[in-house]
């Protein structure tokens, strides 16, 4: 998607060697990425799959993962309703960022 230039640009470089990119689609990539963090993350950036179901799918998934205090970060919030629709489902308000005609939301568990 020509972008392969930002791909893990926010990990710094003393970080990197910490740091893996996982090119799975998110049935098999989520799972097996949360694995080996012992299904226990404190930050979530989805920027995956912005189908309605895509995201149905994966939010419940990476939020029962989230610790308490963790934040959940999700891109391009404006291609459907997903993101408002699980915000309510697990009763958080979420912080709106507009960028460039897109929006982003976070949520804090």
């Amino acid at each position: 998607m020509e972008n392969e230039d930002y791909v893990g640009c926010v990990v710094p470089y003393g970080l990197r060697d910490k740091w893996k990119l996982q090119r799975l689609p998110d049935f098999k990539g989520i799972p097996l990425v949360l694995k080996k963090f012992g299904n226990e993350i404190d930050f979530c950036h989805y920027d995956s799959d912005k189908s309605y179901t895509g995201r149905a799918w994966a939010s419940p998934i990476l939020w029962k993962a989230l610790r308490q205090g963790g934040y959940f970060i999700s891109d391009d919030i404006n291609d459907n309703i997903a993101f408002k629709d699980f915000c309510q489902a697990v009763n958080r308000v979420p912080i709106i960022i507009k960028h460039q005609d897109k929006y982003v939301g976070i949520i804090v568990k």
